[in-house]
């Protein structure tokens, strides 16, 4: 290239300073346009690195707070731990006046949900509502099977060393007409077995209700029945905590 920018200024009459002032400037010229491709290069792909991240982070965002189980946990204080796939505490919702609050005082979010679970039945709260005789449900709902079977057991595990806590399993779409009703879906899964066996009791009613009244209810109302316990019963009541049988049904 440099040769032929020579050649083509051979012909011309002038100065040699000035021939080679122009040589020199052409060399620059091109050395300039050379760089500028190297430059627009370089931040195409550092453009192209930034989306790639951006896109990463969006993506590892959105999958770590992304709930996939949920646990109801109630006795009068009704709220809900939302479980990651990664097994981390992502939220923790009140559904009841009490419930809200406790929420608000437990430090458990992002913890493993079996240390968090701990946590919570050691609260004190938790503890006086125990020794006052009342009674703490555990609910499970999710729709990854593997993730809520090792849930499942860690559950009774943790309900085996308390007495008292009893636990249970449920559904997604029950939680979702819990949540249209303003309840939990623990509480929600009580009020449908107390609904089976009285029709005429109503939601309002077993809204402000604690789990003890609400399962003494139901074993009354069984035992007038012909003595034969509930599902719910069953799925709970027998050494303390309770198998979890599932009551994945629903009313609307």
């Amino acid at each position: 290239m440099k040769n032929k920018i020579k050649a083509a200024l051979e012909p011309i009459h002038a100065e040699e300073h000035l021939k080679a002032n122009t040589r020199q400037y052409v060399f620059d010229r091109m050395a300039e346009k050379k760089e500028k491709r190297k430059l627009l290069r370089r931040w195409s792909m550092l453009a192209a690195a930034a989306c790639f991240v951006c896109a990463f982070l969006a993506g590892g965002y959105y999958l770590y707070f992304t709930p996939t189980a949920f646990i109801s946990v109630d006795v009068n204080p009704s709220l809900e731990i939302e479980v990651n796939r990664f097994d981390r505490v992502i939220e923790v919702k009140g559904y009841n006046r009490d419930g809200r609050k406790l929420a608000e005082s437990l430090d458990i979010r992002y913890l493993n949900y079996r240390e968090a679970l701990d946590r919570l039945l050691a609260d004190e709260n938790i503890k006086a509502c125990l020794k006052e005789e009342e009674e703490l449900s555990l609910t499970l709902a999710g729709e990854n099977e593997r993730q809520c079977a090792e849930i499942r057991r860690d559950m009774e595990s943790c309900a085996s060393e308390h007495e008292n806590v009893h636990c249970h399993s449920g559904s997604v779409k029950q939680r979702e007409h819990a949540h249209a009703a303003g309840v939990s879906f623990g509480k929600y899964q009580a009020f449908l077995a107390l609904n089976e066996l009285d029709p005429s009791i109503t939601l309002e009613e077993v809204r402000e209700m604690t789990m003890r009244e609400i399962r003494d209810r139901i074993r009354a109302l069984s035992e007038n029945q012909g003595g034969q316990n509930s599902d719910y019963q069953e799925e709970s009541y027998g050494h303390g905590h309770g198998h979890m049988k599932g009551r994945n049904h629903h009313r609307h």
